[in-house]
């Protein structure tokens, strides 16, 4: 006999199962946008370009004024900053009045502030005690629903688990393949990602002029899961296959300071980082190395510079992987499909990430053998600079046995 099941009970259960919560749309280009200053380039930050934006004046409070479309209240605005980062607020005009409802340090590029009230009229303004240039290079404004996944609500750790030090930005994809969409999502571990130089970008950004660069670092890493806020130095960036070379447009003295702090101050359990070689021969690829090799001892005794340690205390590193370290050498498997990524390689993320990385797709470098110019791409497996090579420099915990995980001996991971 075919059984009927109740209708009541069918609805009951459906009535336990919670709604899909649809999407916020985007308002942005329905809503009447002003500008403080007179400037042509107000319309840039909705123009979905990042290499160009909106600079004002330089003044007190500089602001944006955004009217909601009638009857569609905003919920939300995501700011992608293209210049130097200051003190902001968001606020509401109530009774004719403005009323503060959202207050930032300045600490991130890219920040979504919410309006869980719903909103007809805002502005974004600068909260500098003396007078800025507000840089936008992006705004979008959204009305009610689920955020969508590619606004970025950046976080900023304690403690990491790993830490990812990198030449430039895109070599933390390019050279270290699958290791921060591996461990920052489908490990859920906190990962910090540290870039020894901008790319040149900080004289950029000191004189408040849009610069994508940035924003590519910021979208790649975001691709690839990563909610931690990244760390970015402004150490000058110039090529040299020397390693004496590289250290001296650093200034050898300060980097490794740097580098003892950074370790003292987010305290990883594990740090990978470039060749020694520096991959294909980049002075500063090398420093990345070094440096580490002599800081993460340095860091772990409280004599030495004083003012982190006693800022932060001192830090043991359990672990040190370099990218094809040719000691105690391991292989990654960038290929086993992730269930954070929706069955998605760690290599496939990668290269997604790098997809953000647009200013560098013409990039690349003269291969010695051969003599033809071949442009950067997510080293492959089998390629000269495989991003699934590494080895073991520096353990406190012993000799890796399987050989396939960075956490390897690490109680607890």
């Amino acid at each position: 006999m075919k059984k009927i099941f109740p209708l009541f009970l069918l609805l009951a259960l459906l009535s336990c199962v919670p709604a899909l919560a649809e999407e916020a749309p985007d308002l942005t280009g329905q809503c009447k946008i002003t500008v403080s200053s007179q400037s042509k380039r107000a319309a840039k930050m909705t123009d979905r370009d990042y290499l160009t934006g909106f600079i004002s004046d330089k003044q007190k409070n500089a602001s944006i004024e955004i009217a909601a479309p009638k009857g569609q209240p905003m919920y939300g605005v995501y700011v992608c900053f293209g210049g130097k980062l200051v003190p902001w607020v968001v606020e509401a005009k109530h009774g004719g009045k403005w009323v503060g409802v959202y207050q930032s340090e300045g600490e991130f590029a890219h920040e979504y502030a919410p309006l869980p009230e719903g909103e007809t009229d805002v502005r974004i303004r600068l909260n500098a005690d003396k007078q800025a240039v507000l840089t936008v290079s992006e705004l979008f404004v959204f009305g009610e629903g689920e955020t969508p996944a590619f606004v970025q609500r950046w976080q900023k750790p304690e403690k990491a688990d790993l830490l990812v030090l990198s030449g430039h930005p895109d070599d933390e994809i390019l050279f270290f393949g699958g290791t921060i969409p591996y461990y920052a999502a489908e490990r859920n571990m906190q990962v910090v990602v540290a870039y020894l130089t901008s790319g040149n970008m900080s004289d950029l950004i000191k004189n408040n002029r849009v610069t994508g660069r940035r924003s590519e670092l910021l979208n790649g890493l975001w691709e690839m899961g990563l909610k931690n806020y990244p760390v970015v130095y402004d150490f000058w960036d110039k090529f040299s296959k020397k390693l004496d070379s590289a250290y001296e447009a650093v200034g050898k003295k300060k980097v490794q300071e740097t580098m003892v702090e950074l370790l003292r101050q987010y305290k990883p359990e594990v740090v990978v980082t470039h060749d020694v070689n520096g991959e294909y021969g980049h002075g500063i690829h090398r420093v990345c190395a070094d440096v580490m090799m002599h800081c993460i001892p340095v860091a772990a005794e409280a004599a030495n510079y004083a003012d982190s340690a006693q800022k932060y205390g001192a830090w043991q590193v359990k672990k040190l992987y370099l990218h094809m370290y040719n000691q105690n050498a391991i292989e990654m498997d960038w290929d086993q499909p992730m269930a954070a990524f929706g069955g998605r390689t760690g290599y496939q993320v990668a290269e997604a990430g790098y997809q953000w990385h647009v200013s560098q797709h013409e990039a690349g470098q003269k291969n010695p053998e051969t003599g033809k110019f071949e442009y950067f791409i997510v080293e492959p497996r089998d390629s000269k600079y495989s991003c699934y090579r590494f080895g073991l420099a520096y353990s406190t915990v012993g000799y890796d046995v399987a050989c396939n995980d960075f956490f390897e001996n690490i109680p607890g991971n």
